[in-house]
């Protein structure tokens, strides 16, 4: 029950003390307290019981985004006891991982900080974090929050890849199955026949697209995600 004390607890904070305006922003409490309870986690146990937990919740939200075409910010549901399901939590803690991917750690604190000393008393919608992360990290991210928050489903890969000896270069074919098109970095590790693993990061924005990684020799491995900082259903094949 560890895991659901640090997530009560972290509703202390929010849900209770900074609270969403509405229903249809319910993930501002549930995915925040799921994703604080997955901080603490690894904090007290380590990166292996994060990584853990991640896949977990991410593997909910693959099986929840089967049947259902709602996005995390649900203005149409009248029923809100079903609000309480993988896209207010799993999907919710999800995205505020992503976020702290993508900006780094000391940012992402910041903006936490900054929105809970803004908003603490009071009432807060998504518009209104994604306008703090905004100030704290100099970036536009109307991008970010559309695609994850204010549209359904999450990126369905198909990924082919081949070495390409004559060139010394890995070729990368990333298709994207659903409907919407996502932008997101897709990190990469390839594993040369030596056992020596090269880092990659591709930025996918496009329905189909093709990347060329310069290599230093031939590949027999490729491993998507390795890090677990991506949201998305897909696998890698290839030779």
């Amino acid at each position: 029950y560890e895991e659901t004390f640090a997530h009560e607890v972290a509703h202390q904070w929010f849900g209770n003390m900074a609270t969403e305006k509405s229903f249809a922003h319910l993930w501002l409490s549930e995915g925040f307290a799921t994703y604080m309870a997955t901080l603490y986690m690894e904090h007290k146990y380590g990166a292996d019981r994060l990584r853990s937990m991640l896949i977990g919740a991410r593997d909910t939200v693959i099986d929840f985004a089967r049947f259902s075409d709602l996005p995390v910010v649900d203005e149409k549901t009248t029923d809100y006891m079903s609000l309480l399901n993988a896209n207010s939590y799993q999907k919710g803690g999800w995205i505020l991982h992503m976020l702290r991917r993508q900006l780094g750690d000391s940012i992402f604190w910041k903006g936490i900080r900054n929105y809970y000393a803004t908003y603490g008393g009071k009432n807060a919608d998504t518009h209104d974090l994604q306008f703090v992360f905004e100030k704290v990290s100099g970036k536009n991210l109307s991008t970010f929050f559309k695609q994850w928050l204010y549209l359904p489903g999450i990126p369905r890969l198909d990924v082919q890849w081949s070495y390409v000896a004559n060139e010394k270069k890995v070729s990368v074919t990333v298709k994207q199955l659903q409907g919407n098109v996502f932008a997101f970095p897709l990190e990469l590790q390839l594993k040369g026949e030596s056992g020596k693993s090269q880092p990659a990061v591709i930025k996918i924005s496009k329905q189909e697209e093709t990347f060329s990684i310069p290599v230093k020799e031939k590949i027999s491995t490729f491993t998507l995600d390795p890090n677990v900082s991506l949201l998305f259903e897909g696998k890698a094949s290839g030779k």
